[in-house]
């Protein structure tokens, strides 16, 4: 629980245009603008917010399905991990 809390807390520092979604499972989701690296970036500064060391990126697609790949808002699907991000 104390998990869930630290990554909410995480989502008020990003911008406004970054929003964490807390799962119901062991997985997260950020929406956000950039690519892989932006999203990498924020998955693991929410992770460390949370007491985790790294983020595990499971996916990352267009929230606009029409829109070519990597362009336009993001949506990062992870989960946090005790070790080393891949």
């Amino acid at each position: 629980m104390r998990i869930l809390a630290a990554l909410l807390a995480a989502s008020v520092i990003f911008s406004a245009c970054t929003v964490v979604k807390i799962g119901k499972g062991d997985t997260n989701s950020i929406q956000h603008d950039g690519g892989a690296e932006e999203a990498n970036d924020l998955a693991n500064r929410a992770c460390r917010r949370a007491g985790q060391q790294a983020a595990e990126i499971i996916s990352t697609v267009n929230k606009d399905a029409s829109l070519p790949p990597g362009t336009g808002k993001q949506i990062t699907t992870f989960r946090c991990t005790s070790g080393a991000g891949r």
